[in-house]
């Protein structure tokens, strides 16, 4: 039935496909198979009857129709509009043959009845234009029928059979009321299926419409829709108060502004940024800015009031300053910004006493991505506005606060070291600030985090540095606490990492790091396979592996750091083979090397080169790692299997899906974790948890190796559950390739851990 549906084209998906040549197809497919199925009886039936009375005339015309469907319907998989040729001829060719050699004319007239299906089908195939020639050509049998005169047999051939009567109403029966419903339905279904498609675009299109009113409506600033000359379409609420206007009110937006510059009255949406004044509100100040030019001919232009800049501008010009009101200033809260923040702060810690402190603050302000996404960006812009009002006005006097940027605010207060505690009157200005704030019809309980930083006259910081200071504080700071203060130590620290991190880069990219090999061994002690570690050394000390790798993980070097113990680990196999030491060596990946195409392609590469790779090369994944939930890692792994590698999940039982990787990944070995190694024997439920995992490992025949081995206790225990390989310092820690290389012996097949001969 599957095959059946994808040929007719009846599947789900085949269905919703609107496509003309497609379901032209399968409806030609449904009348032509349908038709040979439902007619094949009849023809069986009558060319048995036909053979028995000697009328061989009509086994051969019976069998050429049935040939002529079938080749029509073979014709149907590339040439459908030539099928349906086909099919139209063998209807007019069936209804004659019925009409002309059948003796009883009143049978024959069912042939001209057969006729008539002529514009139905060539309607579904060839369009209207088609069926209305067909109609018109029906007169002509039509007209014949009336006269009620049976024709002459021209060729001297008779199909009449004494069940005649039966086949014919049959074959119409059928082809009227089967192969053609069928037929219509196919296309009906296409037709609801395609007005639900309709529907549901429809309903999309105008949910777009209302998300585009929304966001011209709440994009958080005035804009206007105008024709060519000026006449105003459209305009939201901001724009509306800021001109002046009811709410749909009509308008011309050149009538309602005075321009600062009269040439630029004309054409004003062509230019960049136009500074112009409301004709009704001669105080006010507005730059008009053009958006975009809409498909309709029309101009989306934005209005932003700039009256408080304009009044700040001129306070400024008295103390002539105006070149630097719009440089060191922030438009939205007419706060001073980073740069007007720099020069004050730097002027004021100039006039610091010996006695007197600088305290600066980075403020953050949590939360207001949220608010924006609740109540709107104008909202969050408004909030801000708020905000720096309330604080400034709860602030002393001759404290600045700027906007840095973005929800960061920066403070500059001068303290008295003979009063008060620098950290102390930081906790109370955070206390200052406001808990709640009311921005129209809505009310945002606030959340801030403050970014510390102290200085005296004599430290010689300038204000950037301190700036810089607040924002590591604030970044080291943890999330749950509200202040947090520069740490001399840490920011050293996090130095320290930063040069050790380029270091790291640099080992790897001049290849530094040495690659060292841990045995792995049966419950006797043999060897039989190594894993490949990295050990890192910097003036000959030893860098910890985890913390290399973590690095690594953090900063994205992970391919870099794989690729690195791919071709070290290769090199050695390479090496090995050649002195005919056949041990496999365990690499260890996390999962984003594989989905990197480079690092994979090289994978694949170096097996192509080396076949006896995908025998003596073991890829161990780390089973926490969040890239095993990717689709493509699965694939990948599974073509890495398919090629003959053998694949290992590593630290099993430490993450959050490991039955589900069983499933998932195709591996052939689990590593359980030292953690369940170090507990035994001691803790009896770790025990009964790692003997289940053992059995289930075993009913699955996935080998089991054992890391961190560590008392023969722990050996002898694990042997006793079956676990066939083993892996700790009991057996051996990590050491150099050449160290194992001159401890294997060529002409022996294995080599016995020295520290287990006397126990075994």
């Amino acid at each position: 039935m599957g095959w059946l549906g994808r040929y007719l084209r009846l599947r789900t998906q085949d269905l919703g496909n609107a496509d003309t040549a497609f379901w032209q197809q399968s409806v030609l497919r449904i009348i032509m198979l349908s038709g040979l199925c439902l007619v094949s009886v009849i023809v069986f039936h009558s060319s048995w009857q036909a053979w028995q009375l000697g009328a061989y005339q009509v086994i051969i015309i019976s069998s050429l129709f049935y040939a002529a469907l079938v080749f029509a319907l073979f014709l149907s998989k590339q040439h459908t509009k030539k099928s349906a040729v086909a099919l139209l001829l063998i209807v007019v060719m069936a209804g004659l043959c019925i009409l002309l050699f059948n003796d009883d004319f009143e049978m024959g007239k069912l042939g001209i009845i057969f006729i008539y299906t002529l514009p139905m089908i060539s309607l579904m195939f060839f369009g209207f234009r088609t069926a209305l020639v067909f109609m018109s050509l029906n007169f002509i049998p039509f007209i014949y029928l009336l006269q009620n005169q049976a024709p002459n047999n021209l060729f001297g051939l008779s199909i009449t059979l004494p069940a005649t009567h039966s086949y014919l109403h049959g074959l119409l029966f059928l082809f009227f009321n089967l192969c053609l419903p069928l037929a219509a339905a196919r296309i009906f279904s296409t037709l609801k299926r395609s007005a639900g498609q309709l529907s549901e675009l429809n309903q999309n299109l105008a949910q777009s419409h209302n998300y585009y009113e929304e966001l011209f409506e709440h994009n958080g600033s005035a804009t206007v829709l105008v024709t060519a000359s000026g006449d105003i379409i459209k305009s939201n609420s901001l724009a509306c108060e800021v001109l002046g206007l009811e709410v749909g009110q009509q308008a011309n937006l050149l009538s309602l502004l005075n321009f600062v510059q009269d040439g630029q009255l004309q054409g004003h949406w062509l230019k960049g940024k136009v500074e112009c004044k409301v004709k009704s509100r001669p105080d006010s100040s507005l730059v008009l800015k053009h958006v975009m030019l809409t498909r309709s001919g029309h101009h989306v232009v934005s209005l932003q009031e700039i009256s408080a800049l304009r009044q700040l501008q001129q306070q400024l010009k008295q103390s002539q300053k105006v070149q630097d009101s719009w440089l060191h200033y922030d438009s939205l809260t007419c706060l001073p910004n980073i740069a007007g923040f720099t020069e004050l702060a730097n002027y004021k810690q100039e006039q610091l006493a010996p006695h007197e402190f600088a305290l600066v603050a980075i403020i953050r302000l949590r939360h207001v991505k949220t608010l924006n996404q609740q109540y709107g960006y104008e909202f969050g812009s408004q909030l801000l506005q708020h905000f720096s009002k309330v604080a400034k006005a709860a602030l002393p006097s001759d404290a600045v606060l700027a906007r840095v940027r973005g929800v960061k605010f920066a403070l500059w207060l001068k303290g008295d070291l003979n009063v008060v505690d620098p950290k102390q009157l930081a906790q109370a200005i955070a206390s200052q600030l406001p808990v709640e704030l009311t921005v129209g019809p809505y009310t945002a309980r606030m959340s801030y985090q403050f970014g510390v930083s102290f200085t005296e006259r004599r430290d010689n910081y300038n204000a950037q540095q301190l700036i810089e200071q607040c924002e590591l504080a604030l970044e080291l700071s943890d999330p749950n606490q509200v202040v947090g203060f520069y740490d001399q130590q840490q920011a050293q620290q996090l130095e320290q990492d930063y040069q050790l991190l380029n270091a790291f880069r640099d080992a790897i990219r001049q290849k530094h790091l040495e690659l060292w090999l841990q045995p792995k061994v049966d419950p006797q002690g043999q060897i039989q396979s190594f894993e490949a570690l990295s050990r890192w050394f910097i003036d000959g000390q030893a860098i910890a592996p985890d913390s290399f790798v973590l690095m690594a993980e953090r900063h994205g070097l992970m391919t870099m750091f794989s690729r690195l113990v791919l071709q070290q680990s290769v090199g050695i196999l390479q090496s090995w083979q050649q002195q005919g030491l056949l041990y496999p060596i365990a690499i260890n990946l996390g999962g984003p090397e594989l989905l990197d195409d480079s690092f994979f392609a090289e994978l694949m590469s170096l097996s192509a080169d080396h076949p006896w790779l995908t025998r003596y090369l073991q890829l161990e994944i780390t089973e926490t790692n969040i890239a095993v939930q990717q689709p493509l890692l699965h694939k990948r792994l599974k073509a890495l299997n398919q090629y003959g590698f053998s694949i290992s999940i590593d630290d099993f039982g430490t993450g959050h899906s490991s039955l589900s990787q069983l499933v998932d990944c195709p591996a052939d070995t689990i590593k359980i974790d030292r953690r369940f190694v170090s507990c035994i024997p001691q803790d009896s439920r770790t025990v009964r948890i790692l003997h289940t995992t053992i059995q289930l490992a075993k009913a699955l025949n996935l080998q089991i190796v054992a890391e961190g081995v560590e008392n023969d206790i722990q050996r002898r225990f694990l042997q006793s559950l079956g676990c066939q390989l083993m892996q700790g310092y009991l057996f051996g820690r990590p050491a150099p390739a050449l160290y194992w290389e001159n401890l294997l012996s060529p002409h022996l097949s294995s080599v016995t851990i020295p520290a287990l001969q006397h126990q075994n």
